[in-house]
């Protein structure tokens, strides 16, 4: 794996960092309030991402935290991914992303064609009149329309697989995932103990790099055997 993250995107809006790997599959990070990952800065989480160099990564960064609700700057985000796919001759694509990223993971195949999207405690919707989440600013009055104001609205005209996880000990988080559909793509967890940050906990386990190593690739089983382990060991 390439020891750095090359940026090839910064402006006051956003920033795309690019870590090119060995094969014609792309995992499109979207970062957090803090543009690392489950508490981890992103040189330290890339290897997850990459599987040793095997993925190309695409790091995403909302530099405001508006949710990628500034104007234009989804449609932005949109069209530099479906350029980089058809310039890297990308043939899958699997969303990732930890709280605001994960609401841009859930998002993305909406837009473009995404075989599994990953969302460690994702905010579902910043819609005032259908959850009023205190912990995030009000990001219509702040920055106006959201992409979407329930992304799990978005999921039935899809083809893609979702895995959500939440943490048991956040009641906001939990509630968030009621608003993802029941559908036979949609895969929750809800992990005992857990708070906000589900995704380090899992990174202090020691188990968040198999995690997503294993939704990557679609093995769910291996996902719920690696679930029980950590509930396990938080018992």
């Amino acid at each position: 794996m390439s020891s750095t993250i090359d940026t090839v995107l910064q402006d006051e809006e956003l920033i795309l960092r690019w870590l090119p790997g060995s094969t014609r599959r792309m995992v499109v990070v979207f970062t957090g309030l803090k543009a690392g990952f489950g508490g981890a800065p992103l040189d330290e989480f890339a290897g997850s991402a990459s599987d040793k160099g095997k993925n190309n990564v695409l790091f995403v960064t909302d530099r405001r935290a508006t949710w990628f609700a500034a104007p234009g700057l989804w449609r932005r985000i949109v069209k530099l991914i479906r350029y980089l796919r058809k310039s890297e001759r990308i043939d899958e694509i699997v969303t990732l992303g930890n709280s605001m990223g994960g609401f841009g993971a859930l998002l993305l195949p909406r837009d473009v064609r995404v075989r599994r999207a990953i969302a460690f405690s994702p905010q579902l919707t910043m819609d005032r009149t259908l959850m009023d989440d205190t912990r995030w600013p009000d990001i219509k009055d702040k920055f106006g329309d959201l992409p979407v104001d329930n992304v799990g609205g978005t999921f039935a005209d899809t083809k893609t697989q979702y895995y959500l996880t939440a943490g048991g000990g956040c009641r906001e988080d939990v509630a968030h995932l009621d608003f993802a559909p029941e559908m036979n793509r949609v895969h929750r967890f809800v992990l005992p103990k857990g708070r906000h940050n589900i995704a380090g906990a899992l990174k202090d386990a020691g188990l968040l790099s198999d995690v997503i190593g294993a939704i990557i690739r679609g093995r769910k089983t291996r996902v719920e055997r690696l679930y029980a382990e950590y509930a396990e060991s938080v018992a």
